[in-house]
């Protein structure tokens, strides 16, 4: 794995710890929304996946690097 792999996958994890804090919040703004995550900011969202990576690729972002989630309206437990 070389250094900006590794980067890569730290900025992701950071993504998700945005999601996991603000999940509440985005609930109330993109509930059955996916929300594109980047910098700790969404930087797109819709309620069609394909409509999200279409705005991803518009502002010059890899999809690879951006943290897609599906926003649902009960919280749900996932296990891994």
């Amino acid at each position: 794995m070389t250094g900006n792999e590794v980067q890569e996958l730290v900025a992701l994890q950071r993504e998700a710890d945005y999601l996991k804090k603000s999940y509440d919040s985005l609930k109330k703004n993109y509930v059955n929304q996916y929300v594109a995550i980047k910098n700790g900011d969404v930087v797109a969202h819709h309620e069609k996946i394909d409509a999200v990576l279409q705005k991803i690729k518009n502002k010059k972002l890899n999809p690879a690097t951006v943290l897609i989630e599906f926003v649902h309206p009960k919280d749900l437990v996932l296990i891994l």
